[in-house]
């Protein structure tokens, strides 16, 4: 565990409690212990789960089609990679659509949404429990 050393300066505790405190909400709950930390070697030892499965995380896409028409824009797949947990959903939904767009419409089909999904199973997105 981290515990608070007289050596530290009083500025970097603070600090350094922002840092934890922002990392650790992207940790699920059975890594704290019944005091609320984190033990270091949870941290250390951490291996992020697998997606849940492909079905969810494609209902997950579909569900951010804003306008219904089945396409998924830019600004639906970044709102899909936001509520992902995506640090940068932007560059993440530009990154997915390079990949999956084959006809290069600029939009994400029924058909393309296939390649979306393993895209993001493939960089760890997972859905919330």
């Amino acid at each position: 565990m981290l515990e608070y050393s007289q050596n530290i300066p009083q500025k970097q505790p603070s600090e350094l409690l922002n840092c934890l405190t922002a990392t650790a909400t992207f940790f699920p709950n059975s890594l704290f212990d019944s005091m609320g930390r984190i033990p270091f070697n949870a941290v250390a030892n951490y291996k992020p789960l697998p997606p849940t499965n492909e079905k969810q995380l494609r209902d997950t896409f579909q569900k951010y089609d804003s306008n219904g028409d089945g396409l998924l824009s830019k600004a639906d797949l970044e709102n899909a990679f936001k509520s992902l947990g995506s640090h940068m959903p932007n560059w993440r939904a530009r990154r997915a659509l390079n990949h999956a767009d084959a006809n290069g419409d600029k939009f994400i089909s029924p058909e393309e949404l296939n390649e979306v999904v393993k895209y993001a199973a493939k960089h760890g997105y997972v859905l919330e429990k």
